[in-house]
Formats: structure tokens, sequence, C-alpha cells
């Protein structure tokens, strides 16, 4: 794990899309958070399931879900991912899911490390890191 500040203007593009990854949601929230995205200028969102767990984050960035025929069964995570948003636009994402009152999920921004994960792979790190932070656990590598 590790972490990086999200305000560096100097961020390489890892890929051109701009766009946001949702995965965990209910249909309500998943509502509530396509109007936040579009209201932030986020009009492209990725929404990943169950089935596509397996897929590397590149694979989903340009439109190349696997789709297993068993779910893959992690616990009840909720993550959001961004892919090229600039800090200003993550950061009205952020307060208007406080405004909204949505309990605030894992989030990410996509790396040059992380995109050749798999999904899953990405959500038990982020876990991972705030079962860390949480318990003020320093995990040095």
């Amino acid at each position: 794990m590790s972490f990086e500040k999200m305000q560096d203007n100097d961020r390489p593009v890892i890929h051109a899309r701009t766009c946001i990854m949702l995965y965990g949601f209910t249909s309500q929230e998943l509502k509530t958070l396509k109007n936040i995205a579009r209201l932030t200028g986020l009009s492209d969102q990725i929404l990943v399931n169950k089935t596509a767990l397996t897929t590397t984050v590149l694979d989903l960035l340009e439109n190349n879900p696997l789709q297993q025929s068993t779910p893959v069964e992690l616990p009840p995570y909720k993550a959001i991912v961004f892919n090229n948003v600039a800090s200003p636009r993550i950061t009205a994402f952020i307060e208007s899911l406080k405004k909204f009152r949505i309990a605030r999920p894992l989030m990410a921004t996509v790396t040059d490390t992380s995109i050749h994960w798999t999904f899953e792979e990405l959500v038990q790190n982020l876990a991972a890191e705030r079962y860390s932070l949480k318990n003020n656990m320093i995990n040095i590598h």
C-alpha cells in the first residue's frame, strides 16, 4: 500500500478516459451518486458488479470486462475509483457526498500500479488501508 497526495496537479495521466468506477452501492445510492457525478462534471461512470471483479482496472477502463459465471464474494464494501479526474472535481464530489449524507465509501484514484490489478484486488487493498488507518497501524514497505 502507498499513499499519495490527491492534490498533486503534476500527476501523470495513467489512462486517458475521465470517469469514475462505482462498486457495491444499492440502486437508490447509485441514482444519487450518478446525480452527484453529473453535477461535478463526471458524466462517464462505470458500474462494476460482482461478476466483473476479476477484471483488471485497465480492462474496465477500455470497456472489456470479464464476466464470470460465478460472482466473486467480497464483504459488503462500497468503493469509488476516480480515473483521470482533476483534484478540484474529486474534492467537489467528496463534499457532495457529505451534503447528501452518503457514508464515505472506499475511495482511490487509479495509479500506474493499481491499473494492472483486478478490481477485487484494488477493493481489498483499499479495505486494508482503511483498517490500518482506523487502527493507527503503520505498514512500512
